[in-house]
């Protein structure tokens, strides 16, 4: 019999078995037919009947549905069921002759990972102060995720002794509007392989010329955002005074008060300029609140702990850009830079504005980037996701200038809402957006021009 009809049989038979109960291996030591369904396979021959009694039935079917098809049916229906279940059996007992193993290994092979397990004599080792791995082999392709598979660090101590340049660190806040998940973006960022790319332009790769860790996670209440704003800029003050850069992944945009409210306790309040990427000002001026997203730049700035003159904002649109709003930025200083004005005069065109504003700022700037100014085609997993926003190559374009142009003292990325997105396409962006400014901080280490591309990317010689 054509074994697509046996399976088409089976499959009619107990359909329902399979979908609800999994399959289970066979105890024939502790199983034997009732002596009450003997008469009921009397006149099977005797390799179906050794099949029942044997117990290898069970393989396919549960004992009490075993037992309840051989007393619902006659001798021909419980035949004809033995028949297709021994059929399974046949083609699903591995041959030699015509089945092969995924992949032929030399599994008597001694030297497997012998040069990549770390040796014992290491693991004995008392840790000092610095950065260390999580893997537990030589070369960074497995144990715990972690940033751009960099090492992690726990303390300040840490970040000193390995003369750490950028700490990497998830801050997963979720308690402000827009559709709720923020809080999985540093996991998700972290488990997707896709930081620490070499950079098209320059050719370098960020890990070779920069020293990065992982440094955790920041605790936050997400019960309650007024709660955790001290604890972040303390944390994140802490980390700056190691001269380490803070780059932060949200978690939502509410983080960015406090992220730069820690800043400004090292560096001096309105010593650096804010740079904005969003769809959003954030500067609402009558929220039910204390700390959300929607007020950061608001309090940033009505607190005096940046200067109104100093932030840049860039792709503002949706339904909190209005007048009212636009001209309070005004009277603050705030250079901003709608996507009425980048769809009017050509991206390019604001781009070279931003960049001189950029340049006459002060020496030192914190980039922020809420991935809302990101189109939704390519971000889809937006928290407060507005239509016809920026495309993902001009973002990281621009971020890569910025970081390679000025000092920075902090970064931050915001409001990825990985559950959002099943492809995960988001996540890579984001990736790709924080990749963006540490290339951007390499470039500028190695004492490259912020716009230097390596000859040998431009034209193939021959």
């Amino acid at each position: 019999m054509n074994a697509r009809i046996i399976w088409k049989r089976l499959r009619v038979s107990i359909a329902l078995i399979f979908i609800l109960i999994p399959l289970t291996a066979s105890h024939a030591d502790e199983w034997s037919l009732p002596k009450a369904l003997a008469d009921k396979i009397a006149n099977l021959d005797p390799q179906q009947k050794a099949f029942i009694t044997s117990g290898d039935a069970l393989n396919f079917l549960p004992e009490r549905q075993l037992i309840h098809e051989i007393k619902t049916r006659d001798t021909a229906a419980i035949q004809a069921l033995i028949i297709d279940l021994m059929a399974a059996a046949t083609e699903m007992t591995y041959d030699p002759e015509q089945d092969m193993g995924a992949i032929p290994l030399n599994i008597s092979n001694t030297d497997f990972n012998r040069r990549i397990v770390t040796p014992a004599p290491l693991r004995e080792m008392q840790r000092e102060d610095g950065p260390f791995s999580t893997s537990r082999y030589m070369f960074p392709t497995s144990g715990v995720s972690t940033f751009a598979g960099a090492k992690v660090a726990i303390y300040p101590e840490d970040l000193i002794a390995g003369n750490v340049d950028v700490a990497i660190i998830g801050i997963p806040s979720d308690m402000s509007s827009g559709r709720r998940n923020a809080e999985y973006g540093p996991r998700y960022m972290r488990a997707m392989n896709t930081i620490a790319t070499r950079d098209i332009q320059s050719l370098l790769d960020p890990m070779e010329v920069l020293s990065v860790v992982d440094y955790g996670d920041f605790r936050v209440d997400n019960m309650s955002g007024e709660r955790s704003v001290n604890h972040i800029s303390s944390m994140v003050a802490e980390t700056s005074a190691t001269k380490a850069i803070p780059m932060m992944v949200g978690g939502d945009t509410s983080i960015l008060y406090p992220a730069v409210k820690g800043i400004a306790s090292v560096t001096g309040m309105k010593k650096f300029g804010l740079v904005h990427f969003s769809a959003h000002p954030d500067a609402e001026r009558q929220a039910a609140q204390t700390t959300s997203d929607t007020q950061t730049v608001y309090k940033l700035i009505s607190e005096g702990i940046v200067d109104g003159n100093d932030v840049i904002q860039i792709g503002l649109r949706g339904q909190a850009v209005d007048v009212d709003t636009l001209k309070w930025l005004r009277e603050q200083g705030v250079k901003y830079h709608t996507m009425a004005a980048i769809n009017k005069r050509g991206y390019a065109s604001v781009m070279k504005k931003v960049k001189k504003e950029v340049k006459k700022g002060p020496d030192q700037i914190f980039v922020s980037i809420d991935v809302s100014v990101i189109e939704p085609t390519e971000m889809v997993s937006a928290g407060r996701i507005v239509s016809n926003g920026l495309r993902i190559q001009e973002v990281t374009e621009a971020i890569r200038y910025l970081c390679a142009t000025k000092d920075i003292v902090g970064f931050e990325i915001t409001d990825m809402s990985p559950m959002l997105d099943y492809s995960r396409l988001s996540a890579v962006n984001a990736n790709a957006v924080l990749n963006a400014c540490l290339v951007g901080v390499a470039v500028r280490k190695a004492g490259l021009k912020p716009d230097y591309i390596h000859p040998m990317a431009l034209n193939h010689g021959n």
